[in-house]
């Protein structure tokens, strides 16, 4: 095949694949294919790296496109089995001899010359070795210092990694799809991820609304926040839907999914999964699974409020009781969902330095004016996680409930600021004034 019909081949499947991902909710950079290159300009490049371009690299910036560049990401709610992302790209001025660490230059260091560079620092490679015309591809992984072959050319790589949705360029991206001869399109695993690609492409709302096992894949694939996908589950009972999400979390390898499948059965069985939740409780294999800051976020959500935020005080009174050190990160883990100010109640004996994450808490369990003037005369710790609280809320464009005495909180405001010994300290307060002065203007 000509090389101009081949890269126009490609052209139209590289912009079907974004216009398909950008539709479906993925997040997708602006598709560059550039004119192709004047021979001048790919001459002045030869020159400067002391070196010529295979010849298909040559027709390949000649006839199709002196640069491309083609990024794709798939939402933080997607349930992707494989994890993998899209970055597949060179151009004229990106070919360079690349630097694998080291103190002096390497043999490898002038084999292979770079045309790609991944955000992780990965490089795709040329192996000008072989005095090909078409020279074989590989990935270097900056960490591991390893080469992974990935097409025996140049035109075989690209084929076959857009065959595969333009996955890479980090080498992990490649690892599960590569084989003896490069990266293996017919292989299991790329037959997996294949039909997941195209199922993600092409499965639309309406079409999953209709059939409840497709609804079950397309909220593995976008969550279900979507209020038009919650709904579309309400015309199933509600117990299959919950037996398949613990079916997942039963199965999940991966710790990181199982928030998502966690979500998932509180945006689409809610409080109607209370006797799950309350399963969790008595740790057994389920609570095992998930862990206790997850089982906070689903009784926080699935349970009566009442009844949902003992159980989880409860919990951090034990771990007080036990004397292992609280950190504000992980009681705002187990408590911030339930934006309760029984929390900051909780909270007040309790905290201490670093403020990070009590600060939070505080800020997200809807504080009244008196729980910050309160905070704002107790002790150092207390004042500065009320101080960055405030800010936190202000930054918002929220504010503590009931009213404010303003007379006390400027007094307040005045004497954390002659207390304060950190420059840091000192414009914690400098900011909540600024923000306030803003405000009344």
């Amino acid at each position: 095949m000509p090389m101009q019909q081949r890269m126009e081949k490609w052209f139209e499947a590289w912009k079907l694949l974004m216009h398909d991902m950008e539709r479906q909710g993925a997040q997708v950079w602006p598709l560059t294919i550039e004119p192709p290159a004047e021979l001048e300009e790919i001459q002045r490049r030869e020159e400067s790296l002391g070196v010529s371009f295979p010849g298909t690299i040559r027709s390949i910036l000649l006839a199709g496109s002196s640069q491309v560049q083609i990024n794709w990401s798939l939402p933080s709610r997607a349930l992707d089995p494989f994890s993998l992302s899209g970055d597949l790209g060179w151009s004229l001025d990106a070919f360079e001899w690349p630097y694998f660490g080291g103190d002096e230059e390497s043999e490898d260091e002038k084999r292979y010359l770079c045309f790609h560079v991944g955000g992780n620092g990965d490089m795709l490679l040329i192996d000008l070795s072989t005095g090909a015309d078409d020279p074989p591809v590989y990935s270097w992984g900056h960490e591991t210092d390893e080469f992974l072959l990935l097409g025996k050319s140049f035109t075989e790589f690209v084929e076959r990694v857009t065959e595969l949705g333009c996955i890479g360029a980090e080498c992990w991206n490649y690892e599960a799809l590569a084989g003896a001869d490069g990266l293996d399109v017919e292989g299991q695993v790329a037959q997996e991820w294949k039909e997941w690609l195209q199922i993600y492409r092409t499965l639309t709302f309406e079409e999953a609304a209709q059939d409840f096992e497709k609804l079950v894949l397309f909220a593995k694939m976008h969550g279900a926040g979507d209020t038009r996908i919650q709904e579309a589950f309400t015309q199933y009972d509600w117990e299959p839907v919950l037996h398949k999400w613990v079916a997942q979390i039963e199965q999940e390898t991966s710790s990181s999914n199982l928030l998502l499948w966690c979500q998932l059965i509180v945006e689409t069985v809610g409080k109607k999964a209370e006797g799950w939740v309350r399963s969790l409780w008595e740790s057994g294999p389920h609570y095992e699974r998930i862990g206790s800051s997850l089982r906070a976020y689903v009784t926080a959500a699935c349970l009566p409020e009442e009844e949902g935020l003992q159980r989880v005080l409860v919990e951090m009174d034990e771990v007080v009781a036990r004397k292992e050190c609280l950190v504000g990160y992980a009681a705002n883990s187990h408590m911030h969902h339930f934006r309760s100010q029984e929390v900051i109640l909780w909270m007040e004996p309790h905290v201490a330095y670093p403020i990070e994450g009590w600060d939070e808490l505080f800020a997200v369990s809807r504080p009244q004016w008196d729980d910050l003037i309160r905070w704002l005369d107790g002790n150092e710790a207390q004042r500065q996680i009320a101080l960055s609280a405030w800010g936190k809320m202000l930054a918002s464009d929220e504010s503590p409930s009931g009213e404010a005495n303003w007379q006390e909180i400027n007094r307040l405001l005045d004497v954390a600021y002659e207390k304060a010994i950190l420059r840091k300290e000192k414009e914690r307060v400098d900011r909540i004034r600024s923000s306030l002065e803003t405000a009344k203007h």
